[in-house]
């Protein structure tokens, strides 16, 4: 199949003749780019550096693989934007050898060219090791393999000056430290975070002023479904107690750092919808959130007095949530006065059920099994639905609960709602799908479930499709 692309005129081209006029303007030869658009697949870029001491010199050695559907394929183009930190945390100038006197010399962030399998490019007048910062600003939609140590990567975190790299080394480096953490617990092991980690994340607070949207999503730590991706066998109770146990001991290394960004945060005026203001509100919600991880009675008060005193619902929604994790009386009340209030707001009432069924409170399914019978649930409304059900086959520990019991309730309610609106209890089905990812006991609590759904006779077929498809 041909692809298209629409000129300035609306005149339709097709994507060669698009890529030779995109070569005439550039003056270079971009056929190579063309093969992103021909094989299907992701390309691995792996990544590995040597520093010479002596000739002062960084050897860069940069490889590409394709999936197996690939191999035959030649070397893509791939753009690999790149930056040397050095100890002090300063981006070094860039010479590659050979090249001499360029227009490009100098800066601290080069982008190279990865044409062939595997290249190397020799970066001269560096004196000590540097720690690499590779695809800066996403330059190339790779996957990117190279074995940074802890170390490293919480360098990064603390100096690189490229944002996504920051973020992408905080990232690496909190799944690491939440995997290891679950596998101490599941063997019965404790575990010791560590201080350079908090550390880092401090200076992020400490520099939060330029740009909060930034720093907050640096802080959020990633969630329990997209770790469990990196476990062989997935175990939900594990990974569950080791995220909470990084954010309480985040909570309790930078509680200072925490409280005085919150503090410093607020608004001195009326309520802003710009994005500079959205960015403030972000951050100072993911304090409050991380502070309230200690379970104090003051900063339950804390959260309480946010949501009662701000004017807008992100703010209080947020406090909602935050206190929504916690076993407190002023969960109760949050939760009883956002009701009142907004109980003639659909939309908001979705929320509602939503946070509800998302928190991490050992008795949840026995709430969101209460909730079905509340007048602001309707089963016959997929809005409602989802907010409530849907939420709570994304609530990671409580869906994948070792007795079974989250697969057994989801699946009863499947059944019931197959009978008026397949396409909703179709897709709510598809929470089953990560089913073999976990151990045997909860692989058999799933396999019942699904087989009892697709047992029935009255099954439709969107629903029993999407059953075969999970036990095939």
């Amino acid at each position: 199949m041909d692809l298209y692309f629409r000129r300035h005129d609306g005149q339709a081209v097709t994507c060669d003749d698009f890529v030779a006029a995109m070569a005439d303007a550039a003056g270079a030869d971009l056929r190579q780019f063309m093969l992103w658009y021909d094989h299907a697949g992701t390309p691995h870029l792996r990544a590995s550096g040597c520093h010479d001491p002596v000739r002062q010199r960084y050897l860069l050695t940069l490889s590409q693989s394709r999936p197996i559907a690939s191999t035959a394929a030649p070397p893509f183009h791939i753009p690999v934007a790149v930056g040397l930190v050095d100890a002090d945390g300063s981006d070094l100038p860039l010479y590659l050898a050979g090249e001499g006197e360029t227009a490009d010399g100098g800066q601290t962030t080069r982008i190279l060219s990865l044409t062939a399998g595997e290249q190397q490019f020799v970066f001269e007048g560096v004196p000590t090791a540097p720690v690499p910062s590779l695809l800066r600003d996403f330059s190339a939609p790779v996957i990117l393999d190279h074995e940074w140590r802890d170390a490293e990567l919480n360098f990064l975190l603390a100096h690189d000056s490229d944002p996504f790299n920051r973020w992408e080394a905080g990232q690496r480096l909190a799944s690491r430290l939440i995997l290891g953490g679950a596998a101490d617990i599941a063997a019965g092991r404790t575990t010791d975070w560590p201080a350079d980690f908090a550390d880092a994340l401090r200076r992020i607070l400490l520099h939060a002023d330029g740009d909060p949207a930034f720093a907050a999503e640096v802080l959020t730590l990633p969630g329990e479904a997209t770790l469990a991706e990196e476990m062989a066998v997935v175990d939900p109770d594990a990974l569950h107690a080791a995220r909470n146990a990084l954010r309480l001991f985040l909570a309790e290394r930078l509680h200072d750092s925490f409280l005085h960004c919150y503090e410093s945060l607020a608004a001195d005026g009326p309520y802003q919808a710009t994005p500079a203001a959205a960015g403030r509100r972000a951050l100072r919600n993911l304090c409050l959130g991380y502070l309230c991880e200690l379970a104090t009675p003051a900063l339950q008060t804390l959260a309480m007095r946010q949501f009662a005193s701000t004017d807008n619902m992100n703010d209080q929604f947020a406090a909602l949530s935050v206190l929504a994790q916690h076993d407190c009386e002023q969960r109760e009340q949050a939760l009883a006065c956002f009701h009142e209030r907004w109980h003639g707001e659909a939309l908001v009432m979705d929320k509602w059920l939503a946070v509800q069924a998302s928190s991490r409170l050992p008795d949840t399914l026995a709430v969101v099994e209460g909730l079905l019978a509340h007048p602001s649930f309707d089963l016959h409304n997929p809005n409602k639905i989802y907010a409530l059900l849907n939420s709570f086959g994304n609530n990671h520990v409580h869906f994948h609960a070792a007795d079974g019991s989250g697969y057994r309730f989801l699946a009863t309610q499947i059944a019931t709602i197959d009978c008026f609106n397949p396409q909703v209890a179709a897709r709510l089905t598809r929470r089953f799908d990560r089913w073999r990812r976990f151990d045997a006991q909860r692989q058999g609590h799933a396999r019942s479930a699904l087989g009892e759904l697709q047992a029935s006779s009255d099954r439709s077929p969107d629903t029993r499709e999407v059953v075969d498809r999970a036990l095939a």
